[in-house]
């Protein structure tokens, strides 16, 4: 079984999504969801509500899993998705963050290539699902060349 280390969280409120323009690599400068590295001993679950806390402010309340985006079969991720409260935004060192709507989303050259590829189907589907995500280039932020997506079960 794959090592997945990082956890990402789609998070939405009054048909907006919550992205953050990384200030660092991977994707520097590009727009991305909230999220980071599991930490020794945590949860995918906890992971997430600390890695959104520390970097937007906001304490979520309810987080639903959605599956896991695995690239070039070396790493991954696990997808979440959370409604906002009404909490005030507070931008951590991580980079900036900014409302967006689903079609500027998918539309934008500026957001990272899987953002797009991931969010139609993780608004779309009931079960958790693996998107297996294929980049050309070694770092992964090349363009994606083909993607599968399978049911977890």
């Amino acid at each position: 079984m794959m090592h997945i280390p990082y956890v990402h969280c789609f998070i939405y409120k009054d048909l907006q999504f919550l992205m953050l323009r990384r200030n660092t690599p991977p994707f520097q400068h590009m727009w991305n969801c909230v999220g980071g590295k599991i930490m020794p001993g945590e949860t995918p679950h906890d992971a997430v509500v600390r890695e959104v806390k520390e970097e937007t402010g906001l304490t979520l309340q309810s987080v639903q899993f959605k599956g896991i985006a695995t690239w070039n079969q070396v790493g991954g991720m696990y997808i979440f998705v959370a409604e906002a409260g009404n909490e005030d935004l507070i931008a951590g060192p991580e980079g900036a963050l900014a409302w967006k709507s689903k079609s500027w989303i998918l539309q934008s050259s500026d957001v990272a290539p899987s953002i797009p590829i991931i969010l139609e189907d993780v608004l779309t589907v009931d079960i958790p699902v693996e998107f297996m995500l294929f980049y050309s280039g070694m770092a992964y932020e090349g363009d994606i060349i083909n993607y599968i997506i399978r049911s977890l079960d």
